[in-house]
């Protein structure tokens, strides 16, 4: 989820946020005319113009929210997202971080406990 204050913030933090491959909703006023060179590309994209209060974040179920704007604001978006039930959900505030979008899962298998080959693992 973006939240655009303005139409650049918007467009910056949407494109990073594609560009990690994730599927972005963006709201800001005018946000469907910020990021009209990007719909209708096939992009996994919602652009919908308004505003979300920051007491509706609790009811949103969204991954990770970007916005950069005040910290005033901010800090009722922290309050909202840390009443949600679940996982945490992290807030980007800055306007160009491309790494804050990405998510690194690993996957680790102990073939030992399956049968496997021990000696291979000792080896190593």
């Amino acid at each position: 989820l973006v939240l655009g204050v303005d139409a650049s913030s918007l467009l910056a933090q949407t494109i990073q946020a594609l560009a990690a491959g994730n599927a972005v909703v963006a709201v800001a006023p005018g946000a469907q005319a910020a990021l009209q060179s990007l719909t209708g590309k096939g992009l996994p994209l919602a652009a919908m113009n308004g505003t979300l209060a920051a007491s509706e974040l609790e009811k949103v179920a969204v991954d990770v929210v970007a916005c950069a704007t005040d910290e005033a604001s901010l800090r009722s978006y922290r309050q909202a997202l840390s009443r949600q039930t679940g996982p945490i959900v992290p807030l980007i505030t800055e306007l160009i971080y491309p790494a804050a979008y990405c998510h690194e899962h690993a996957v680790c298998v102990d073939t030992t406990a399956a049968g496997g080959n021990a000696s291979l693992l000792a080896t190593a």
